[in-house]
């Protein structure tokens, strides 16, 4: 008789009541009938051992079913249930080979995702890399945590291999009106020249996307993601070693006397920004409710307060590193300071830019240094850029109050984020 076995490759953990990662894969196995016995009891007993097997069969079986929630994030192809999110390594035990297109070496910065192609053969499919940890992590580390299947993209005959979805949707074979029989009405529809998209959205980044082509009516591509963390998932550690960047940093003499330069005077201290929080706290600052193990992803940004002398500011603070680091390893990329703070606090920027300056000077200085800027007049904003072609790098804003008056600064905000060569 003919058995079939079903293996399972979990990934660690379950995502919510469903297993992470899965990957199921169909393996035939042949077995050779046992010889009949000439005894009544032995022909029995034999058929009481074929029902076993049919039991053990058929549990296999519905183990692996595809699940009947679209919202388990699984994909069937043929014959083979994938779901998200998965290792990569999963992925490619599979058979699906990155696309050569695509470098294998590429780095992923973390909280960050990037879309790769596959190929088995001469079918493709599209997935979405994601690195949910806290590091930096090379592509083959992290999960997959999308999958797309474009009928005008790969060479599939929808007839010779099944591509199903949750509750029969299948492929080359499913209109709009099965889907929304089988999944209700979706969160978003939208209709195109060729065809209609239906979105189901669980939450951001936690959705299916179904194309129907209005040619034949049938749905021709199918896109899922799930970008959740799988239970008892890795995401890292922070390291204690002092990044090069925050090594390297030093502390101004003096202002710089060019506009727009990175030095800052604030509270009486120097600083070139960006400065580590670091630099802050060997002023006199100290961190307000602040966790002794706090720490931001590489490229994460923060929010806390700091205090000297009883004055509590607000800070922003970025990781500027790929990787983990501890809160006084990060740095401080703005200051602001308005007629409104308390008088101790003061704040003077390169080429001697304090509260009340004349905006017509400060758009002349712009102009005379080729800086770009913009003026809104209803809000009394005016921002000055230092470069138009990465205008958040460096800029600085200023606010002007209308009711008191229109051309005097009364807020001042100095924004850089560029680290020096």
């Amino acid at each position: 008789m003919k058995k079939k076995k079903w293996l399972g490759i979990m990934l660690a953990g379950v995502l919510g009541a469903a297993p992470c990662g899965i990957v199921w894969a169909e393996e035939n196995v042949q077995q050779e009938d046992a010889a009949q016995e000439s005894t009544q009891q032995e022909d029995a007993a034999q058929e009481e051992g074929t029902s076993e097997d049919a039991q053990e069969s058929a549990a296999d079986n519905t183990a692996a079913e595809l699940s009947d929630d679209l919202y388990s994030f699984q994909l069937e192809y043929d014959g083979v249930v994938y779901q998200l999110p998965m290792a990569y390594a999963d992925l490619t035990a599979q058979g699906w080979e990155l696309s050569e297109y695509d470098d294998p070496e590429q780095m992923i910065g973390s909280n960050s995702y990037t879309s790769v192609g596959f190929v088995k053969g001469d079918r493709s499919i599209r997935a979405d890399i994601v690195n949910l940890g806290i590091n930096e992590a090379a592509l083959t580390e992290c999960l997959v945590g999308g999958l797309s299947v474009d009928e005008g993209y790969t060479d599939v005959d929808f007839t010779q291999t099944v591509i199903r979805l949750p509750k029969g949707i299948t492929m080359g074979q499913s209109n709009m009106d099965d889907i929304k029989a089988a999944y209700g009405e979706p969160s978003d529809t939208y209709e195109g020249d060729n065809y209609v998209q239906a979105t189901y959205q669980m939450d951001m980044y936690q959705d299916v996307e179904l194309y129907v082509y209005k040619d034949d009516n049938t749905l021709k591509q199918v896109s899922l993601r799930n970008f959740t963390e799988p239970e008892g998932y890795d995401k890292g550690s922070v390291s204690e070693e002092i990044p090069e960047a925050v090594s390297a940093y030093t502390a101004p003499a003096e202002l710089s006397g060019t506009f727009m330069d990175p030095t800052v005077e604030f509270f009486g201290d120097m600083y070139t920004l960006p400065a580590p929080v670091s630099a802050f706290e060997a002023n006199g600052w100290t961190m307000v409710d602040v966790e002794e193990d706090a720490f931001v992803e590489g490229g994460g940004l923060a929010f806390f307060d700091m205090m000297k002398e009883n004055q509590n500011v607000r800070f922003s603070v970025y990781n500027l590193t790929e990787n983990a680091v501890a809160m006084e390893n990060c740095f401080v990329t703005e200051l602001s300071h308005a007629t409104y703070d308390p008088e101790i606090l003061s704040m003077k920027l390169a080429g001697n830019i304090s509260l009340g300056a004349d905006k017509n000077e400060l758009i002349s200085m712009a102009e005379e240094n080729g800086y770009t800027y913009e003026d809104d007049t209803e809000n009394g904003y005016l921002t000055i850029y230092k470069n138009s072609e990465s205008k958040l790098d460096t800029y600085l804003e200023v606010w002007f109050n209308k009711e008191v008056s229109e051309t005097a600064a009364a807020s001042l905000t100095y924004h850089n984020e560029v680290l020096p060569q």
